[in-house]
């Protein structure tokens, strides 16, 4: 097992160990190529209290290769400049978020790394097999968030490999379906256990499914980290992210169930909470006399019932009381007491 740091930290926030989810909110590309855009995302992502804004940088030239491919009209479409994705780091900065930004290109990592000085870098899983450029991230000293789409088991022990012997200083793996959206049957989510056995970095998960139950359950089952695509608008032709992404109407509430499932996972221990000891005088049974009891007489199973409330003597003394003798008239339905039999 390749040792990495169980935990640290991007911009002060920390990522693995026993600290909250790290939730990243993706924006990818459904700016649309518009700065303003971009900027009502960085204030979606705000509102809802997400930890990182995330975005996507490329020049489709050095990204697409068939000029006359539908992807590169698509994605040109969406492209911005440097001073645009400056732009709206800035915007990130002025609003306290952390801004993250995935690199599809040897041009836009430089940029990234060596201008924004960005703290950390998302690799996405179309990387795959990238090992150069994989290799060329991991040696720029920074942590390293990497999804996994499309990589066989193989194919991570190779990544991490590398990332390990570039000697990056920590790094963080996604379990990921490549696929919008995911069908729930595909997404695997015990995976994310067999990556813990390759590293003992923070794992997590990068969701491509409709709604929120696929990444919540991840969190319920220990993701360190879970990356949701976001968007302001539905239903554009050609966008494929907007079918796996949440909105301005569900956002909120998606990263809220985060915070809530992580309040509710507790420890690994049982012990009776404050605010169920007083429904244990409601809930919980007493014992009761089911017959008229005479004094003297020899108290049997069938003088005893359980009932509500639970302010009595407890069902789980009831063959302490069997075989006793009644110091006192008991009448039918009264709660007893110990000081009615010996």
């Amino acid at each position: 097992m390749k040792v990495f740091p169980s935990s640290f930290e991007v911009n002060n926030l920390k990522v693995g160990g026993k600290n909250p989810c790290l939730i990243i909110a993706e924006a990818g590309v459904s700016h649309f190529g518009k700065v303003n855009k971009g900027y009502d995302l960085v204030d979606m992502a705000l509102d809802a209290n997400a930890d990182i804004f995330k975005m996507q940088h490329f020049k489709t030239e050095d990204f697409i290769s068939d000029k006359k491919s539908e992807w590169f009209k698509r994605m040109k479409e969406k492209e911005l400049t440097n001073d645009e994705v400056a732009k709206i780091k800035d915007y990130c900065d002025q609003k306290n978020i952390t801004f993250l930004c995935t690199a599809h290109d040897n041009m836009s990592l430089d940029f990234l790394d060596k201008e924004l000085d960005i703290p950390a870098f998302k690799i996405g899983s179309g990387e795959v097999q990238n090992w150069p450029f994989i290799a060329d991230i991991a040696s720029r000293g920074k942590p390293i968030i990497l999804s996994t789409g499309m990589y066989k088991l193989d194919m991570i022990e190779q990544v991490i490999n590398i990332i390990h012997s570039s000697k990056c200083p920590a790094l963080a793996i996604l379990h990921c379906v490549t696929a919008y959206p995911a069908k729930p049957s595909e997404i695997n989510l015990k995976a994310m256990e067999v990556i813990r056995g390759l590293f003992n970095g923070p794992v997590g998960y990068s969701d491509h499914t409709e709604g929120s139950a696929i990444p919540l359950a991840s969190v319920a089952l220990g993701a360190d980290i879970v990356e949701k695509h976001i968007t302001i608008d539905r239903n554009i032709p050609n966008a494929q992210d907007w079918k796996v992404a949440c909105d301005p109407s569900n956002f909120i509430s998606f990263v809220n169930d985060i915070r809530r499932i992580e309040k509710s996972l507790g420890r690994a221990s049982i012990i009776v909470n404050k605010s169920e000891e007083k429904s244990i005088e409601w809930a919980r049974k007493s014992i009761f006399a089911d017959n008229d009891i005479s004094q003297g007489q020899v108290i049997t199973k069938d003088d005893l019932t359980l009932k509500r409330p639970g302010d009595g003597i407890p069902g789980s003394k009831i063959n302490d009381i069997i075989g006793k003798r009644a110091n006192y008239q008991i009448l039918k339905g009264k709660k007893l007491s110990i000081d009615e039999y010996d």
